[in-house]
């Protein structure tokens, strides 16, 4: 009897056909060692090269798992131009997402882009638009905020720049390093200050600060040498004489001239706070204060108020009891102006709810006391003046050759008040000038104060002690404002000697702006050239009817009859000059605008969407544009692509058997952060 042979068994190699199989081709790859076996990427598993096996393992709960987790997950790939069928709705999603960057939150968009469908049902451009929150996150993250970075770089070209930095923790207690570039707009004509990045730092030191001011400058592309001045607070970290950051960058960086300008409004803060400490009774600021707090957490002390005014006054409702806030310059002064203008209605008002409460009972004492109603005459007087200072400094249009003279008729007024009449006539007079060698013995604190302290019921004596004391305080206040503006004064002098009005001199000193062309950085052969330029501008006819940066816009854009600019180092000298900042205004700005786009519901923003956002709001605003009336450029809405892809994920071979151990996906922070974007 013949013994049958044993079926040779069938063996299966790999076949690439599988991997355009739509059941297959997501997740198989062939082995290169291995032609009888397929690789699962999802589940990084080797399984048998037949179709039955393929098919049982993409039935299997595990290979399930894997999908949905990384199917859930998606990434926007903006990548080839699409077809002209879908122009319109390239324009209506890149609007839209211009819209939520501007206005509102991420998590909008979703409901956003259904509305529009719903309202406008019979629009096939409204039918077109596939947009929600991952996309729309996409969007202003590689498409808008590229776009108008790409066009702020362009603007600042290879022209000399000042920065402005400051250090702020967000609401998730990230440090955050704000960074403006302040320069001179070609399409504008004007000097700009503009948002140039929020750069997150592991160091609050000196070498921390450096590194990420560096690390910005060289990914923007903008070289570090046409660098010329820093505006800082008076932090020592940034301003001190050894290892400070100006140190550093003039020592490491080969920025020997880079120019140091102190933020003068937190100079003028810090004078007045120096002033207050020893030179006025510590019961002012208790008044202040606890007259807001009184009526901040009561609605009902608010009402009794309210009628209490109106009664007194004939229907006309009080004025609000304002806070006096210590990152705000100078808060007490409109403090100090509310309280004064109901003195006497809220003197009875404490008067009247003494009986019920202790805290009543010392605010009545104290309103009582017409002692305290001179010192804030005297305060509402002299902040008055600084406030105004503190105005023009941090103002957005200003025009930089007028900042001296603001800064000196803020001393002036401060010191006239105490000195005697002839003292000091000069500039140099007031910055020097010891005023308790010349204090005036019958000085006027202001009509204000003089008109209530004739009428008060004080003795003479106590009305003596109290004009001493203020006259310490303006001594204290003259002596800490010569203290820390001379540097800045120096700098200011310098510009202002290109003002029209100097500029178009006949008789002028030749030489006047060689100094300040070394401290810019410019070399001796262009030296020479503004020397010369300086001598003959007058002889053309300007137009003088603008602003300093409007003429010299105009110099800048000059032509001779051989279409060559005879004037260029002059204006090259003048718009940088004009570029240094003043004070750190615009970046405290940037901070209020951080914490309203990342608040207590969007906490987990990642600092990628966070510098998208502010960077369109902010190029939005310096170009007087909304998200309605700003036309995006065709090149930009082609990168908008209705293409979806999975997100990627990053696969970790491990020899354990441990189902934990056998791959790891990391996400993007971006789309981690979106899932809880409200």
């Amino acid at each position: 009897m013949d013994v049958p042979l044993k079926k040779k068994s069938y063996i299966q190699k790999y076949r690439t056909e599988w991997e355009n199989d739509e059941d297959f081709k997501q997740w198989i790859k062939p082995i290169a060692d291995s032609p009888t076996k397929a690789f699962c990427k999802y589940c990084h598993v080797e399984i048998a090269a037949k179709i039955y096996d393929l098919r049982k393992h993409r039935e299997s709960k595990k290979h399930k798992a894997k999908c949905e987790l990384i199917t859930k997950n998606k990434q926007i790939q903006f990548t080839s131009t699409p077809d002209d069928g879908s122009k319109n709705s390239q324009k209506a999603e890149g609007q839209l997402a211009l819209f939520i960057a501007e206005h509102t939150s991420i998590s909008n968009t979703d409901h956003l882009t259904d509305l529009c469908k719903e309202v406008f049902h019979d629009s096939k451009c409204a039918k077109d638009i596939k947009m929600h929150r991952t996309k729309c996150t996409q969007v202003i993250n590689q498409v808008l905020a590229p776009h108008f970075k790409d066009t702020l770089l362009k603007d600042i070209g290879t022209q000399k720049y000042s920065i402005i930095l400051d250090e702020s923790t967000d609401v998730s207690v990230s440090k955050y390093m704000g960074i403006i570039i302040r320069y001179f707009s070609l399409n504008t004509n004007n000097i700009v200050s503009s948002f140039l990045s929020l750069e997150p730092i592991e160091r609050a030191d000196a070498r921390g600060i450096v590194t990420s001011l560096v690390k910005c400058l060289e990914s923007q592309s903008l070289p570090i040498q046409n660098l010329i001045g820093i505006g800082t607070d008076n932090a020592s970290v940034m301003t001190g004489r050894n290892n400070s950051v100006i140190e550093i960058l003039k020592r490491e960086y080969n920025l020997p001239n880079l120019i140091l300008i102190r933020c003068i409004c937190h100079s003028l803060q810090l004078a007045v706070s120096h002033a207050s400490e020893s030179n006025l009774p510590r019961n002012i600021e208790f008044l202040i204060r606890e007259t807001y707090n009184w009526f901040s957490i009561s609605p009902k002390r608010r009402d009794e108020y309210k009628a209490l005014f109106q009664t007194i006054n004939c229907g006309d409702e009080p004025l609000k009891i304002l806070k006096v806030c210590d990152t705000r310059w100078l808060s007490i002064e409109p403090a100090v102006l509310r309280i004064l203008a109901q003195w006497n209605e809220l003197k009875l008002h404490f008067s009247l709810a003494r009986e019920k409460c202790y805290t009543a009972g010392l605010l009545w004492e104290m309103y009582n006391d017409e002692g305290n109603r001179l010192y804030l005459c005297f305060l509402k007087s002299i902040l008055h003046d600084v406030q105004i200072g503190i105005k023009v400094f941090e103002g957005e249009n200003i025009d930089p050759v007028k900042l001296l003279e603001t800064l000196m008729t803020l001393l002036r007024s401060v010191c006239v008040r105490i000195i005697i009449p002839g003292a000091a006539t000069t500039d140099k007079d007031f910055l020097t000038i010891k005023v308790e060698d010349h204090l005036d013995p019958v000085a006027h604190l202001g009509h204000l104060f003089e008109s209530h302290a004739s009428n008060s019921n004080l003795s003479p004596q106590a009305i003596s002690n109290i004009k001493k004391r203020c006259i310490d305080f303006s001594v204290k206040l003259v002596q800490e404002i010569q203290n820390r503006i001379p540097s800045n004064y120096e700098i200011l002098a310098k510009v202002t000697l290109l003002s029209p009005e100097n500029t178009l001199k006949q008789i002028k000193d030749p030489h006047a702006l060689v100094g300040l062309a070394r401290e810019l950085g410019f070399d001796d052969q262009k030296t020479d050239k503004i020397v010369q330029q300086w001598k003959t501008i007058q002889f053309i006819e300007w137009e003088t009817a603008g602003d300093s940066v409007k003429f010299w816009a105009q110099v800048l854009k000059y032509k001779n009859a051989a279409g060559v600019n005879t004037f260029r180092e002059l204006a090259d000298l003048a718009i940088a000059a004009m570029s240094l900042p003043h004070s750190n205004a615009e970046v405290e700005r940037l901070f209020s605008v951080m914490n309203t786009v990342k608040n207590k519901l969007r906490n987990r923003m990642c600092s990628l969407t966070l510098n998208s956002i502010i960077m369109i709001r902010n190029q939005l605003k310096i170009k007087k544009k909304n998200c309605h009336n700003y036309v995006l450029p065709p090149e930009v809405l082609k990168k908008i692509k209705k293409t979806v892809k999975p997100l990627k994920q990053i696969v970790t071979p491990s020899t354990s058997s441990s189902p934990i151990d056998e791959e790891v996906i990391e996400l993007p922070d971006d789309i981690a952060d979106l899932q809880i974007d409200y």
